[in-house]
């Protein structure tokens, strides 16, 4: 059985929408990070097309999540009539016929699991992550590519005018469209994207659990506790959040940002992420 223990989403910035979106049902979890629109006006009427991402499929993840439906074919299943059925025709609807550029239509992290027998089955896209540690003191690390939080932190380190926050700086915005304009293509790199193709370019994968285990799921902004800040390796984030609490976890996660807010110890392009994690029980 996986149950829920405790679960957080804190925004990156107070004065803006989270981006990020998590849930359970049936047996399946997930977690949702919005990529940050690159755009100034959204095109779903909404705070970001981010968010509006986020929050839409989190909301239709539940709606057909069934039971049984954990198995890796059934989460790429799910994931793809989402996208073709719901998300894709809402946009369009929502845009009306508006002409638009291939960065700016909206892209989203996901990591997906759900029960089997053995333990778990899981898809991911993009660089959400799950630590995992099972009855026997066994442990995982799983979902995205291992140096995605290396890489942001060189491309922020590369960048100029200083004298402006990176996500306001021009050279910065136009290198950050061209690389999301080379996504969701054939030879390239996949996210959750309007395309129902994404199901099936998604990594997959199986882990064994002596239960009862402990699983926690989370959007990069979060697991920069492992890969980023150095602070924990996965065992013990997760026997962190067991001990401490993820409320716990996230004050230390502040802290540590505050702490370098210029990004000066850990170059990065906001000073603060949104930042979910979902912990979950397998019994």
């Amino acid at each position: 059985m996986l149950t829920l223990v405790e679960s957080i989403s804190l925004a990156g910035d107070r004065a803006k929408q989270n981006d990020d979106a998590c849930g359970q049902s049936h047996g399946v979890a997930w977690v949702i990070d919005g990529a940050t629109d690159l755009h100034e006006t959204p095109l779903t009427q909404t705070a970001s097309d981010a968010s509006w991402l986020a929050h839409t499929l989190d909301t239709a993840l539940h709606a057909y999540a069934y039971p049984g439906s954990g198995s890796e074919a059934a989460l790429r299943s799910q994931l793809a009539r989402v996208m073709q059925e719901l998300i894709a025709p809402l946009f369009e609807e929502l845009i009306e016929g508006q002409e638009i550029e291939r960065w700016q239509r909206p892209i989203a992290s996901l990591l997906m699991l759900g029960e089997t027998p053995d333990g778990v089955d899981g898809i991911d896209l993009g660089d959400c992550r799950l630590a995992a540690v099972d009855a026997s003191g066994a442990s995982v690390l799983i979902g995205g590519p291992d140096d995605a939080a290396d890489a942001e932190t060189r491309l922020a380190a590369q960048q100029t005018d200083a004298d402006k926050p990176l996500l306001r700086r021009e050279g910065t915005i136009a290198r950050l469209r061209d690389m999301r304009a080379a996504l969701n293509q054939e030879g390239a790199h996949w996210t959750v994207c309007l395309d129902a193709a994404c199901a099936s370019h998604a990594r997959g994968w199986r882990i064994s659990l002596q239960r009862p285990a402990h699983l926690l799921l989370m959007t990069d902004g979060f697991s920069a506790l492992i890969d980023r800040y150095h602070s924990y390796d996965a065992a013990g984030l997760v026997k962190a959040a067991l001990g401490k609490g993820l409320q716990e976890l996230g004050r230390e996660l502040r802290a540590i940002e505050t702490a370098d807010a210029g990004g000066a110890k850990h170059p990065r392009f906001k000073p603060s992420d949104d930042a979910t994690a979902l912990l979950l029980r397998l019994s």
